[in-house]
């Protein structure tokens, strides 16, 4: 089966104004919106629910035998991707950890995301975005990155057989275990600029008009609507995989983009339309939000009472996902912390670190960017936010292994 629209998306929205996009539904890859001002707004895709509910009693998410994170195919915008395309990508464990949990006080979750192709939890995303794309006419994807996210894309364009993904990094990343791992999935890697903003500008302006034209897709983390819908799995499998309990009290999330935290809070949103999660007696958790102290917009916005994430000039941080300046979804992470009765923490460079060294010794696989969140649960224990007994899940996004291969 060639790749298809999923005939359950009912429409496309601007995630800032709400307004429905016109025209025909992903009869061109779909960018940001254009009912704001340049560059726009990240696009979010929606669901029509009698669909999506007659498809599931049919066949109930419990009883589907499918490989991967295509077994919620009811609620992912593409279908007919190959067995081989996605089938190892999501069904990631979540196991208590019984030894921080003790040194805690709190039962503390883990989910591990660093057992997909690429390593790491953008596997999710990229996934969906490269196979939305493509079923949506893209001939070519290019991105900007600091790190895992272009991995990804490079490893998903060479399995649908596209063209090399064009990916741009900070100058610095010359030889990083980055560059070599988009080259090793046929990707073609260019320079630019001190961080990921920079290289960003740098593409937009080299491929102007590749990207005007059509002929280049930008995939960015929310600069089209399906690596949000990849990312949501994360939040499809937590309630199936607490199915029979209570939801964690709070999620805490190592936030660059933020893809994954709004993902989740969107899946929670979903299921309950559904009638599959009943807030009224599976109270959905608090999402919390973690950044460096050294890279915080939205821990700044979010405790100015913004509505909106700011630039900030970064300072640099050993978890690359976590040095993004700006967010162009900042408004989306925001309401879900919101929403949820969350809140947003910035944690020390020494304090992730610290964290890291804490997570080798008790044997979880686990980056920077996920030592992040176990920092910023040990800084909201000692505030006092947490307390005892609390039921806490890390997202866990990547392994050890990069953050060690460039010791």
């Amino acid at each position: 089966m060639a790749l298809q629209i999923n005939p359950n998306v009912s429409r496309l929205r601007c995630s800032l104004s709400g307004r429905e996009l016109p025209g025909l539904l992903f009869s061109s890859p779909v960018g940001l919106c254009r009912c704001c001002p340049a560059p726009g707004r990240p696009v979010v895709v929606e669901y029509d629910t009698e669909k999506v509910r007659a498809e599931l009693r049919g066949a109930p998410l419990a009883e589907r035998k499918v490989a991967g994170m295509w077994r919620y195919a009811p609620l992912l915008p593409v279908l007919g991707v190959p067995e081989d395309y996605a089938s190892d990508v999501g069904g990631t464990p979540i196991v208590r950890h019984e030894r921080l949990s003790r040194e805690l006080g709190v039962d503390v979750f883990l989910k591990n995301e660093g057992t997909g192709p690429s390593g790491s939890f953008k596997d999710r995303g990229l996934a969906v975005g490269v196979a939305l794309g493509r079923a949506c006419g893209a001939r070519r994807f290019c991105l900007p990155t600091q790190g895992s996210a272009g991995v990804a894309a490079c490893l998903f364009s060479a399995r649908l057989g596209m063209p090399s993904c064009m990916v741009w990094m900070p100058d610095g990343f010359q030889g990083s275990i980055y560059h070599r791992a988009c080259e090793f999935f046929d990707g073609e890697v260019r320079f630019a600029g001190p961080n990921i903003a920079a290289a960003g500008r740098a593409m937009r302006e080299q491929l102007r008009n590749e990207l005007s034209s059509g002929e280049h897709v930008d995939i960015s983390t929310f600069f089209e609507p399906g690596r949000l819908e990849g990312k949501k799995t994360m939040g499809l499998e937590i309630a199936e995989q607490f199915a029979g309990r209570p939801l964690p009290d709070l999620i805490v999330y190592p936030t660059g983009g933020g893809t994954g935290l709004v993902g989740i809070w969107k899946a929670f949103a979903e299921l309950s339309d559904l009638a599959l999660l009943d807030p009224a007696h599976t109270r959905l958790p608090r999402m919390v939000a973690v950044q460096s102290a050294n890279c915080a917009p939205v821990v700044e916005a979010f405790h100015s009472g913004l509505e909106q994430v700011m630039p900030v000039t970064s300072r640099g941080t050993v978890a690359d996902g976590l040095d993004v300046p700006a967010a162009i979804m900042g408004h989306g992470i925001l309401r879900v912390l919101r929403a949820s009765h969350g809140t947003a923490v910035a944690v020390s460079e020494e304090a992730i670190e610290s964290a890291f060294a804490r997570y080798g010794e008790a044997g979880v696989p686990a980056g920077y960017e996920s030592a992040a969140t176990l920092a910023g649960l040990l800084a909201l224990r000692e505030s006092g936010e947490v307390t005892d007994g609390a039921r806490v899940l890390l997202l866990n996004t990547g392994s050890q292994l990069i953050p060690l291969s460039k010791a």
